[in-house]
């Protein structure tokens, strides 16, 4: 018998802790696999962050996904590649396997998210930030009827890595239940 495919992927704004947490949740997730989209997207010269580019990172993260399902992983922990729910939907289309899917949003206030944003190993360019910035919060993956996904939103403000980690583990008991 086949145990469930299920895939955690993690969201949120730029400086949210989208890798950080991939990163820590794999220690705590049985059978798990990682991928963080933005090693993935990686180019040189750096592309333009476009409908093309995000359609190419989804196929790439979809086909590593159902790779790590196909090598016996049961759990894939992915994140950094969806902007909003047209994002998800199209991603959900490429994958071919059933699966559970749990998109975890990481949810921060513009200060401390600023602050992270200067003070973390992945450096940016103010001009980086800045054009980030002008792009309006997406509410329609939280906000989605009929989603195939259980959505989980986490406030990681006032949380640290390990208190982030143990909320989400406690949420999602079908994958974190010892």
């Amino acid at each position: 018998m086949t145990q469930q495919r299920r895939l955690i992927i993690i969201g949120g704004q730029e400086g949210a802790g989208k890798s950080t947490i991939i990163r820590a949740l794999l220690p705590h997730t049985p059978d798990a696999a990682r991928i963080d989209a933005e090693d993935i997207g990686q180019t040189n010269p750096h592309s333009a962050m476009d409908d093309a580019f995000f359609d190419l990172l989804r196929r790439n993260v979809a086909a590593l996904v159902e790779n790590f399902w196909r090598a016996g992983y049961r759990n894939v922990v992915a994140g950094s590649f969806l902007r909003d729910y047209r994002d998800y939907a199209a991603f959900r289309r490429l994958l071919t396997q059933p699966s559970a899917v749990f998109l975890v949003e990481l949810l921060v206030a513009k200060r401390v998210r600023d602050h992270r944003r200067l003070t973390r190993a992945k450096q940016t360019t103010q001009e980086w930030r800045d054009r980030v910035d002008q792009i309006p919060e997406d509410l329609t993956i939280r906000q989605a009827s009929n989603a195939d996904y259980r959505y989980l939103g986490v406030d990681t403000t006032q949380l640290d890595i390990a208190e982030t980690v143990r909320r989400i583990t406690e949420a999602i008991p079908e994958i974190y239940a010892p």
